[in-house]
């Protein structure tokens, strides 16, 4: 059991880890970001710098640094900026397990004693675009191979969906915009990250995977490109120099994105004023000491807004999008091309939204919402689009959340199949008295209107000489009837009844036990209205011990009183004309079946009543009692045949729902 569940936000460009408890009731209950070199965020770059004789690893904004020191001397390698699908990673594999490793080294965390790291889950996030079967599973290899051999190697390690993370924590976060409201519709789900613009429809409130998901290799770090190109356009001598030392453009990307970022934080109203969140880059050419500025202008970056995007896009099939229509369109014509090629997906599943939540640092571009709010207003003067106020933490404590309910829906699961293996057996065994009393009355009912009013039609009509030949008339419409979809709904029905009168109340109290030992929130709490679901379980009426000996019988019972009050009303109930007939019926059993054998009621007697009695006097209070007897004592027959198929229903309702939690705003199990 994990005692600690760390978040990793691995992004394109920055990276942050958050640390949730064990428990809902313990310190770090809301999650909160932990410090790697004292902040809570820091730039997914590794620095590989040689000292005596070795190579030691550097993360963070300590890489950038070391960068920036060993520019002369080359003793240090930057690489930044590297996530990517596992299959495009190639030799960044290295980069991307060394990177993993060494900042959960440097987190300022301690696993207490005496679980150490094997107390400890780590959720790992990934775009939602990432395939399950192929890009996450094959991550989640790599960075559990990165830890191997290490402390950190006992840790769980899992991948998840980011837009899964990032909508648990805006639902369970208490200053989030979504509100109660909001989270009863659909929710859309758009994270706008350096690399991938990915988008997800998630109902939240019905414990389902989501209902779509979609996105596409359009990444906010084609602005910090922009910067960069637009620092470089008129300096021959910083070209060359990148020519020379290419490691040298992940440290200056770098820059470009803190530069892009403080333009947003600036907000300038002066499109002149020039705006730089970088220090002077140096560097040596031709023997000479120069230096690079890295800024930006409200003008230029109007400029790179409808400059053409520069990378294969790879959007997924859900969007329907061409890539060859979109060569040469801008970022922002993308985005919106891909916004409203959601928009018509979502419509064309039949499906709707409520809110739309944007998350990823890159949604602080204020152009983003404005895009949004026009694509996907319901209405004029509608504005469904919200924005986290800490975007760039969304995803780190949403992981971190997500690892603690895993937790808990795992151990929560284990103790609903010991439920249902140990408690539900003996629960229904002490309630199968009211079940059996319920099952015989409604199938004496059944057997009336299914068996003895047709049978006896026919037979007035002449179709059947003998008993015998009445008997396989019977046996051949139970036989159908148990084979049908009718007869199989019939027994489903009665015992969901029974389920709900009888069982459901105490397992509910069970169920709530649980539900709070183990902090299962309300949204993904088991709910089991029924025992047999029939999407769920195929429950199969003939396949029941029922000694249908003893059923068909009982049809023959109310068959040989209906003959008996039929004939007996046309002579004016005079009982002389029916002797044989109704002592057999008076005493049932033995004398009953040797007259259904060979007794053969002449034509005309057959055709005396025209006008048969009422079902009151057909199917009277004596009959009906006499039949419901004999039928119970068939149901008690069957007693271990039917409660082991309801078993079987309920824990294939519980392992379906538990898997429902499972996927609960991630759409997979997690790999």
């Amino acid at each position: 059991m994990a005692n600690h569940h760390l978040g990793f936000d691995l992004g394109h460009a920055d990276t942050a880890i958050a640390l949730a408890s064990g428990r809902e009731s313990e310190r770090f209950a809301s999650p909160a970001n932990l410090e790697v070199q004292g902040q809570s965020i820091q730039p997914t770059a590794l620095a590989r710098v040689k000292r005596d004789g070795t190579e030691q690893l550097v993360v963070g904004g300590r890489a950038i640094r070391e960068a920036s020191k060993a520019q002369a001397s080359g003793d240090a390698t930057l690489r930044a900026a590297f996530k990517t699908r596992p299959r495009d990673l190639g030799e960044a594999s290295r980069d991307v397990a060394d990177f993993f490793r060494t900042m959960l080294e440097e987190v300022a965390f301690t696993p207490a004693p005496p679980e150490g790291w094997a107390g400890c889950s780590v959720a790992v996030g990934c775009p939602s675009s990432w395939s399950a079967e192929d890009d996450a599973r094959a991550y989640a290899e790599l960075l559990r191979k990165s830890l191997a051999g290490t402390p950190m190697g006992q840790a769980e390690v899992s991948v998840v969906p980011e837009s899964r993370a990032a909508l648990l924590q805006a639902i369970e976060n208490p200053n989030s915009p979504l509100t109660l409201e909001a989270r009863r519709e659909n929710i859309l789900v758009i994270d706008i990250g350096s690399s991938t613009l990915d988008m997800s429809l998630i109902a939240p409130e019905l414990k389902a995977s989501p209902l779509f998901d979609a996105g596409l290799d359009l990444g906010a770090s084609f602005f910090d490109r922009q910067v960069l190109e637009g620092a470089l356009a008129d300096r021959s001598d910083a070209r060359r120099f990148l020519e020379l030392n290419p490691h040298y453009r992940d440290l200056w990307l770098y820059y470009a994105r803190r530069t892009k970022e403080q333009y947003f934080i600036d907000a300038p109203t002066d499109d002149q004023e020039a705006v730089s969140g970088a220090p002077l880059q140096t560097f040596f050419e031709g023997g000479k000491r120069r230096s690079l500025t890295l800024d930006v202008t409200g003008e230029r970056f109007a400029r790179y807004r409808h400059a053409a995007y520069d990378r294969p896009l790879n959007p997924t099939p859900e969007l329907g999008l061409d890539p060859q229509a979109l060569s040469g369109l801008s970022w922002e014509g993308i985005y919106t091309a891909a916004l409203t090629a959601l928009k018509e997906a979502i419509a064309r599943r039949g499906s709707g939204y409520g809110r739309v939540l944007l998350a990823g640092g890159a949604s602080r571009m204020p152009f983003t919402e404005e895009i949004a709010q026009r694509v996907f207003a319901h209405g004029p003067g509608d504005t469904p689009v919200l924005r986290d106020p800490e975007p760039s933490h969304m995803v780190s404590r949403g992981l971190a959340r997500w690892s603690r309910r895993r937790e808990g829906v795992e151990r929560f699961a284990k103790a609903v199949r010991e439920l249902t293996r140990e408690r539900l057996p003996a629960l229904m065994d002490e309630r199968f008295d009211p079940l059996r009393d319920r099952l015989a009355a409604a199938l004496a009912v059944v057997i009336f209107d299914r068996f003895v009013e047709p049978v006896l039609g026919r037979w007035k009509d002449g179709a059947f000489r003998t008993g015998r030949e009445v008997r396989r008339e019977i046996e051949l419409r139970t036989a159908e009837w148990l084979a049908s979809k009718e007869g199989t709904d019939f027994f489903v029905d009665e015992i969901n009844g029974w389920w709900r009168d009888e069982v459901k109340p105490d397992l509910d109290r069970e169920l709530d036990r649980l539900h709070a030992a183990f902090d299962i929130s309300r949204d993904i709490q088991l709910s089991l209205g029924e025992a047999i679901d029939p999407a769920v379980f195929r429950f199969s009426a003939s396949s029941l011990d029922l000694p249908f000996e003893q059923v068909i019988g009982a049809a023959l019972l109310a068959l040989a009183f209906a003959v008996t009050i039929a004939i007996d009303a046309h002579f004016g109930f005079i009982p002389i004309t029916t002797g044989a007939l109704a002592a057999a019926v008076a005493v049932g059993g033995k004398p009953l079946r040797a007259w259904l054998s060979r007794i053969d009621v002449p034509a005309f007697a057959r055709r005396l009543p025209d006008r048969l009695p009422g079902r009151e006097q057909l199917f009277d209070a004596r009959v009906r009692a006499r039949v419901e007897k004999e039928l119970s004592g068939s149901i008690d027959k069957a007693r271990d045949s039917i409660l082991t198929q309801v078993q079987a229903a309920v824990s294939a309702s519980v392992a379906q729902q538990t898997r429902r939690a499972r996927v609960l705003l991630h759409g997979e199990d997690g790999v």
